[in-house]
């Protein structure tokens, strides 16, 4: 049976088992950084790298994204928690409807994704780096030891390895140099897209490149706004605030080594040599690091205090002020990464919180729906054949009000005579249904119920 993915490309299983972006050692896709971009980085420099991701060639903007996360502690840290808030939340896989089929179909993936060894908690985490540099995709290489296809790993991919088509902006494409004649087995209209003829035309406009193979990749797009991909990452709105702090913090840097120590002064007599003069100078310069020196008697050094309070506090307001403009940025609040000098309120706090939760939420479902589609659907269709339904996977939200609180009213409801489904109960609670024959929980008044009869019986 011939497959189709979600976007209407043919699956060539036999390319399932080859890694399409794994790295090399010298080719196109290798895993070190030459250009560092973020050294001596202007505004003009910066203006450059930006346009020349907008324009189809992404590499300079995606290590710069790179080596903001490690060069900014304020950025690295709301950028992480951001990512861990979801990466920790409960993965849930709920079937495509109650038949036998589509429940037997659910097992089997939850078994695979929950019940397996892949590092799902890991997997998450890597695919939410899409939230500062707009995408990631993730290989997933497959284990067909046996006779089922399952992920035997799922492998993030360094996102410089990739770039977008040059005609639509959306459809991701992986850098290669041996691209040959799969362009027009994967894409059997791509080269009509081009002026050209001959075998150059199936490349196009855009050469060492092919598209992602069907079923390889778990590609996921996080936009900050509307727009192409490329162009929906936090970090392109945050390298301007990396910039200027750069600037901030150098200036602040020299600053301190000026004025953070006390200003040494050395007074020689009228008749000193030149060798004595030269001696105190090297006291002087070398008193700050080595804390003792010698001069002769008649030579004098004088400590003056530096009071330049203002400045300092000038260059920390605007390290703070842009710090801020980051945390709203990644987390659309302030309240929770620092509390201002004023102090805050509870309720203030709460309202930030909710901020915050709206976000959270809204990570978890365009994730869940990610994976869904570029994860599940390839493990039911290479198992079980197409499906016009697939399991939902599905990032449970800690509810606000108590469980306990929710469990209590149902409780009472129910012995008032109302009827309630069971199912409800248990998706509110994020529980899923039990199989036939597995152990249930019971009651302890129906427990001692039972033991009470039984003692009965023998007796």
């Amino acid at each position: 049976m011939k497959l189709y993915d979600a976007y209407g490309r043919a699956v060539d299983t036999g390319r399932l088992r080859e890694e399409q972006a794994a790295p090399t050692f010298a080719g196109i896709r290798n895993i070190y950084s030459v250009m560092h971009p973020s050294a001596g980085l202007t505004p003009e420099r910066l203006s450059a790298i930006l346009r020349e991701a907008e324009s189809g060639d992404p590499y300079l903007y995606l290590e710069l994204a790179e080596e903001m996360e490690e060069k900014d502690l304020h950025y690295l840290a709301v950028l992480a928690t951001r990512k861990q808030s979801v990466a920790q939340l409960d993965m849930v896989i709920r079937p495509a409807s109650s038949a036998s089929e589509d429940l037997k179909i659910a097992a089997m993936v939850r078994e695979v994704l929950l019940d397996g060894t892949l590092a799902m908690e890991a997997f998450l985490f890597d695919s939410l780096d899409a939230i500062g540099k707009g995408f990631s995709a993730v290989e997933i290489i497959w284990d067909t030891a046996g006779r089922t296809w399952v992920p035997q790993r799922l492998v993030w991919r360094d996102p410089r390895w990739f770039l977008f088509d040059w005609i639509n902006g959306e459809t991701l494409r992986v850098r290669t140099l041996d691209a040959s004649d799969r362009e027009s087995e994967l894409e059997p209209d791509r080269s009509s897209h081009f002026q050209g003829s001959g075998a150059g035309a199936r490349s196009g406009l855009q050469p060492f490149t092919e598209p992602l193979l069907p079923y390889k990749f778990i590609v996921h797009i996080a936009k900050a706004k509307a727009g192409l991909p490329i162009r929906g990452g936090l970090a392109r709105a945050a390298g301007w605030s990396y910039l200027f702090k750069n600037y901030v913090l150098k200036d602040w840097v020299t600053y301190t080594e000026v004025f953070g120590q006390p200003l040494r002064v050395g007074k020689y007599g009228p008749g000193a040599t030149e060798n004595d003069k030269q001696v105190l100078l090297d006291a002087v310069t070398n008193i700050g690091s080595d804390a003792g020196a010698i001069i002769p008697d008649s030579m004098v050094i004088e400590f003056t205090e530096a009071r330049q309070q203002g400045s300092i506090e000038l260059y920390e307001n605007f390290c703070a002020y842009l710090d801020r403009q980051v945390s709203k940025a990644v987390l659309g609040q302030t309240l929770t990464t620092e509390m201002p000098r004023e102090g805050g309120s509870r309720a203030a706090a709460q309202v930030h919180q909710a901020v915050r939760r709206d976000i959270l939420s809204a990570d978890a479902r365009r994730l869940a729906a990610t994976i869904t589609q570029d994860l599940i659907r390839p493990i039911v269709d290479l198992n079980f054949g197409p499906r016009p339904r697939y399991p939902q996977f599905t990032l449970a939200l800690p509810e606000d009000q108590d469980l306990k609180v929710f469990a209590d009213i149902i409780a009472e409801l129910a012995d008032r005579g109302l009827r309630i489904s069971q199912k409800t109960v248990l998706d509110k609670l994020g529980l899923p249904e039990p199989q036939a024959g597995e152990p249930l929980l019971e009651s302890m008044r129906n427990t001692s119920a039972s033991a009470t009869a039984d003692q009965s019986r023998k007796a």
